[in-house]
């Protein structure tokens, strides 16, 4: 089912990655995040813990200074107050699971 709904809310845009919240409870938060190769999300530090987790394509998550490979199946957790961010290498596809709720 889940692959069913990413697949009908993933898109894709020339100019800049595509950002979709697909949930958001006062626990947390899921973004669906879609970038053609050669996009990046800016590396930006946050209170929450996030993890990425990459449904397909294949890129970079930086977490601090480091660059950890993504393919899908990809999980990669980023700690509170780290620096984080992506970098699509072909066209990725990550979900961002963002707790507590910022």
């Amino acid at each position: 089912m889940l692959a069913e709904q990413i697949a009908k809310l993933k898109e894709f845009d020339a100019r800049h990655y595509v950002s979709k919240l697909i949930f958001d409870s006062e626990r947390m938060r899921v973004a669906l995040f879609c970038l053609k190769a050669g996009q990046e999300l800016p590396a930006h530090t946050a209170a929450s813990e996030v993890l990425f987790y990459c449904v397909e394509g294949e890129g970079e998550a930086q977490v601090g200074q480091d660059w950890v490979a993504l393919s899908a199946g990809s999980l990669v957790d980023c700690a509170p107050q780290v620096a984080h961010g992506l970098r699509a290498k072909k066209d990725l596809v990550v979900l961002a699971m963002i707790a507590p709720r910022p």
